[in-house]
C-alpha cells in the first residue's frame, strides 16, 4: 500500500518539474506570447482582491 503511495508521490513530483520547466522554456522561447497570457489571467482577477 505504501509502495502505490510512494509512486504517485514520484509522478506528481516529475509532474511538477516537468510543468515548471515548460513554462520556463515557454518564458525564455515566446516572451511576448508568455506576457500576453499573463496580462490576460491579470485582467480576470477583479480589481477588488488585488
Amino acid at each position: 500500500m505504501l509502495d502505490q503511495n510512494t509512486d504517485r508521490s514520484w509522478w506528481m513530483i516529475g509532474a511538477v518539474i516537468v510543468g515548471a520547466g515548460l513554462i520556463a522554456l515557454t518564458k525564455v522561447a515566446f516572451p511576448e506570447v508568455f506576457n500576453i497570457v499573463i496580462e490576460f489571467f491579470k485582467a480576470q482577477i477583479p480589481s477588488k482582491l488585488g
